[in-house]
């Protein structure tokens, strides 16, 4: 047996030089690795006020669970927060743009009558 350092691999029962121990391992790790991101991690905050009862919240979790039990979301940082917001209906779009329209209407009359 040469000199150096060896490790008894359990899974061939044999004394095998460390660097090939540590190249095997490496080799198993890489290919049982995910191709996907690391998980997010919540950390902590500092304290917020909730706008919903006005009190403190200095745990993100309880923050959440409070925010949820009153039947709202937390939408901000996200990419896709118009997902969650309900959309005007047809019709009241329409009124509004016609609202808009009359009062551009009257801004102009008040203006050319100086």
């Amino acid at each position: 047996m040469a000199r150096g350092a060896w490790i008894y691999d359990k899974e061939t029962g044999k004394l095998v030089p460390k660097w090939e121990f540590l190249a095997k391992k490496a080799q198993e790790t890489r290919r049982s690795r995910s191709s996907l991101s690391t998980p997010m991690v919540i950390g902590s905050m500092d304290p917020i006020r909730s706008v919903i009862d006005g009190k403190m919240y200095d745990s993100k979790s309880a923050y959440y669970r409070h925010v949820e039990r009153n039947g709202c979301a937390i939408v901000g940082h996200d990419k896709n927060w118009t997902d969650y917001v309900a959309k005007p209906p047809l019709a009241d779009e329409k009124q509004h743009e016609a609202d808009i329209v009359a009062d551009v209407k009257k801004a102009i009359e008040q203006v050319s009558s100086l």
